[in-house]
């Protein structure tokens, strides 16, 4: 089936995966166990789970590529090239190897593994299997068969694990959502069983933080913007609302990109940038202050940032939408946000993928918050990221 707005398998030329049973959701109750399902994994890349290949092309130069190079060295295998088509990157050195452009790996033998370092994978993925790699994986492959080998990112930490203890908060969650989001729910649950981008390739919807005829905006919106970056989420919004809203609110604790963001919106009074960054309560936490999208709280290290709860900033103002994209912290800043949620239920879109079980633990809370909230689940990019639970 293939909804409005959505990219069908045979527009982006990629293989879907099939279930063992027709449903992934059921999938995993039969598998029982976070082993099986790692079993069932490993037979889908069998190169990359006995452990025989020495060999492996990166793709990717940036951090998670940087990462995957130095673990193996760590390891012994040997990294025969590490391709990147950003110009800033081509022909620098990475764990000693020299980057160089995706084309030039058409003379490597098609046997050597290539790996993706990117949370966005489509195009690498589509790319290299028209060039005949036989193996082609995204880095979380390597980190979720053998975890002890390939430390994982946040997002993938205990990630069939998750799976399969919590059967039955993933089955009521299904039970709670509408078809199309059954559907976007199935898809996310057979990629994190299978790591093929073509499981979730048919669903995705690419309009984030706006899906087509799910949530409806008026000339009067209060928006707030948690997680900002340099505020083209908030750009966004401007631009669909074709510029007629009332308030909008950005949070971002992260100095440097706070600095951006303010000198961004420095001529529209009505964005008020605040370079704090939303959590349960009020105070200060340690923050990783590398500019980037992946920039986190944490409980050492890093800089010493200002935090605030929604309720503390808002003190009883009006809010009508509210997006969190904050690395993490999202179960947190909707604690935070519980009074202005039950006083005034603003439109929520809520990032559910930085962490395994936020995919059901944050409809989870929301409902707790305001029970009278419709739930909806979109899957807005492609790969891990931009797992979105929307409530109206």
């Amino acid at each position: 089936m293939t909804l409005v707005g959505m990219a069908t398998a045979v527009d982006l030329d990629i293989d879907i995966p099939d279930s063992v049973s027709g449903s992934w959701l059921e999938d995993i109750r039969s598998a029982g166990s976070a082993a099986v399902l790692r079993d069932r994994l490993a037979q889908r890349f069998p190169v990359l789970a006995d452990g025989r290949f020495q060999r492996m092309i990166i793709l990717g130069a940036a951090g998670e590529g940087e990462r995957l190079a130095n673990i193996a060295a760590g390891l012994g295998i040997q990294v025969v090239a590490i391709a990147d088509d950003n110009p800033a990157r081509l022909s620098t050195s990475v764990a000693g190897v020299t980057v160089q452009p995706t084309a030039d790996l058409a003379k490597f033998d098609l046997d050597i593994p290539v790996i993706i370092a990117s949370h966005r994978p489509l195009q690498s993925v589509q790319r290299l299997r028209a060039m005949g790699f036989e193996t082609v994986a995204i880095f979380a492959t390597l980190q979720i068969l053998s975890p002890e080998r390939f430390p994982p990112h946040m997002f993938y930490d205990g990630w069939l694990e998750d799976l399969a203890d919590n059967t039955d908060e993933y089955t009521r969650l299904f039970e709670s959502l509408d078809e199309t989001s059954q559907m976007h729910l199935q898809a996310i649950l057979g990629f994190r069983q299978t790591t093929e981008i073509g499981a979730i390739a048919p669903v995705i919807d690419w309009d984030v933080y706006e899906p087509k005829g799910l949530l409806s905006f008026g000339k009067d919106e209060v928006y707030v913007d948690a997680g900002t970056f340099d505020g083209d989420s908030i750009r966004l919004f401007i631009d669909r609302m074709g510029g007629a809203f009332e308030r909008v609110i950005g949070f971002e604790p992260d100095p440097k990109t706070y600095e951006q963001l303010k000198e961004n919106f420095r001529t529209d009074d009505r964005v008020e940038c605040v370079n704090k960054g939303l959590y349960n309560c009020s105070g200060t936490m340690r923050f990783v202050n590398d500019a980037s999208r992946g920039a986190i709280l944490i409980d050492d290290g890093g800089l010493e940032v200002e935090v605030t709860s929604l309720d503390d900033y808002l003190n009883g103002d009006r809010v009508t939408y509210i997006k969190m994209n904050i690395e993490g912290a999202e179960l947190a800043a909707l604690e935070g946000a519980r009074q202005s949620i039950e006083k005034w239920a603003p439109k929520l879109a809520i990032s559910g993928y930085h962490r395994p079980s936020d995919l059901w633990r944050v409809p989870q809370l929301i409902k707790q918050i305001w029970p009278g909230y419709e739930l909806a689940l979109r899957q807005q990019d492609a790969g891990v990221i931009e797992t979105v639970v929307y409530a109206h």
